[in-house]
């Protein structure tokens, strides 16, 4: 017997995507569940505009934009400046991402620091491990977790612990990933999709 495709969790058809007016379209895409996607393409093509479109932060001005009926989207944006003084710790980070804190020993260690003491590096580690950790009540099929520039201020301390927890994900989970480092790519097991393949899609 044939396998049944993988349904999409995600689905894209003819959308054109901006903030005030389109800037991007009409592009057209389906995310199969369980999908390990990189957006790859030169930096201002829209790869972070589909992402803020996905999580409602940037306008579907035409088209349509459907996710799964059961799927939980979680984002981890390119950044996330920190006050300064911000007297709150890694277990607080956790708790008011709604995420549960992995195990893996780098990350355990920053969870009583305080964020605004944290290395770029620490802060980016930490925000990726919430990011993936969150929703993990959830059926893994259920799970959407967007990634936009995930190895940016990643340093050599940290590098290779995030690549671990990316690259652990449960099976089922679905990853969409944005990054210029194909190296880290490669590393995670994302495959490759340039985001021109699916411009003006029919």
């Amino acid at each position: 017997m044939t396998p049944q495709p993988a349904l999409a969790i995600l689905r894209a058809q003819a959308v054109h995507l901006g903030f005030d007016r389109p800037v991007l379209g009409p592009l057209s895409l389906e995310v199969p569940t369980g999908a390990r996607w990189a957006l790859t393409g030169p930096n201002g093509i829209g790869k972070s505009l589909l992402l803020k479109a996905i999580t409602g932060q940037a306008r579907v001005h035409a088209g349509a934009l459907e996710l799964g009926p059961a799927a939980r989207v979680s984002l981890l944006a390119q950044d996330h400046p920190r006050r300064q003084p911000w007297p709150l710790c890694g277990h607080d980070w956790f708790r008011a991402m709604g995420a549960t804190a992995p195990g893996q020993p780098r990350v355990q260690a920053l969870l009583n620091r305080r964020l605004d003491r944290l290395s770029g590096g620490q802060w980016q580690l930490l925000r990726l491990a919430a990011a993936l950790h969150s929703g993990t009540h959830q059926l893994p099929q259920e799970r959407l977790i967007l990634l936009d520039e995930p190895a940016n201020h990643l340093d050599a301390e940290v590098r290779g612990d995030a690549v671990e927890l990316i690259a652990t994900l449960p099976t089922g989970a679905t990853l969409v990933m944005t990054s210029h480092d194909d190296d880290f790519l490669r590393a995670v097991g994302a495959e490759n999709h340039p985001l021109t393949d699916y411009l003006d899609a029919r």
